[in-house]
């Protein structure tokens, strides 16, 4: 039997490719009901589910999103690539997004604060991490490419010869400890943006990061002197299909990564050979509790149909790509 490694085969066949949940599993219950999937996750035209990951976090029930995702894995109905915040998981990161898994204590007054979540017992807590260690960080086949944030040949060769994201991660950490003392660098940000962007499993789980224009705070309430950058616009190859990045501004935000101004939202991306299939679910709980909140989203959890080409959201509706 084959090692599997962690850039694994794509499903052959039509694809629905779903975008980061967040724990809302409400929004994705319905997205796949609208795309035709029984309870069960089978299809009367014989699609599959692939997920871009970022399962967990900030929604009111991530618990019930992995045991779903989990189940139309283990039934060869989906598969999932690993997300920075399942990797957070993974390697024990204590963030504001993850205290239903690991119900740490937040600063009082902190925005995340006394939100409502299901929290992971004992048992879901192991469950959680064989199911997250088991995903890999890529899927591939000679048209298509799933990751969660960015697609870097190089971080990609590395990931083919890995089996281990949590050990990838400590090797290259290492290996970027010693380069640090030999580079001699001492600016903090510096130092940050060396542990980003030269470690696989953070650059293709979180993408490649560039120093800000000016510091700014982020939705996790945390001061960040460097953003995200759009690594899509150099990006040749196979159509690559990701997450991470937010393609919904609520009305109040403030748009600090500057990654996608005059862009369609159905517009794939760089020459045309990568689409972003956030819409930002993953702000809802900033809208439930916004002031007069009237239970109608701007946020919206999306799906990739392929190869129809056409992107089919929550609420219904329903845009092809250009």
């Amino acid at each position: 039997m084959a090692i599997e490694t962690l850039v694994r085969p794509l499903f052959d066949g039509p694809l629905d490719i779903i975008g980061d949940v967040h724990g809302e599993i409400a929004a994705l219950t319905t997205l796949l009901q609208r795309l035709g999937y029984s309870v069960e996750g089978g299809h009367p035209r014989g699609r599959r589910l692939a997920f871009v990951g970022d399962l967990v976090d900030r929604g009111p029930d991530s618990p019930a999103v992995v045991a779903l995702v989990q189940e139309l894995i283990e039934k060869e109905r989906a598969q999932c690539v690993l997300g920075n915040h399942e990797l957070n998981i993974l390697l024990g990161s204590r963030k504001p997004d993850n205290v239903w898994f690991f119900h740490h204590e937040l600063p009082a007054g902190h925005a995340m604060e006394n939100r409502p979540e299901v929290r992971a017992d004992e048992q879901t807590q192991q469950e959680m991490l064989r199911f997250f260690a088991s995903l890999p960080l890529a899927l591939e086949r000679p048209d298509l490419r799933i990751v969660h944030a960015c697609w870097d040949d190089a971080m990609i060769a590395a990931a083919r010869q890995a089996t281990c994201a949590g050990e990838l991660h400590r090797e290259y950490q290492s290996r970027i400890d010693d380069a640090i003392q030999r580079r001699g660098l001492h600016d903090p940000l510096a130092i940050r943006l060396v542990r980003q962007n030269e470690d696989p499993v953070k650059r293709l789980t979180s993408g490649l990061e560039e120093k800000a224009p000016k510091p700014f705070v982020s939705l996790d309430g945390k001061w960040h002197d460097e953003r995200r950058a759009a690594w899509w616009r150099d990006y040749v190859g196979p159509l690559c299909v990701f997450g991470h990045y937010w393609r919904i501004l609520l009305p109040d935000e403030v748009d600090n990564d500057r990654l996608f101004p005059g862009v369609p939202r159905n517009a794939t991306l760089g020459r045309g050979d990568a689409m972003c299939v956030d819409y930002s679910v993953g702000k809802r709980f900033k809208e439930r509790g916004a002031p007069g909140f009237n239970g109608v989203f701007h946020t919206r959890l999306a799906a990739l149909r392929l190869p129809e080409r056409v992107l089919i959201f929550d609420d219904g509706g329903q845009r092809p790509l250009i």
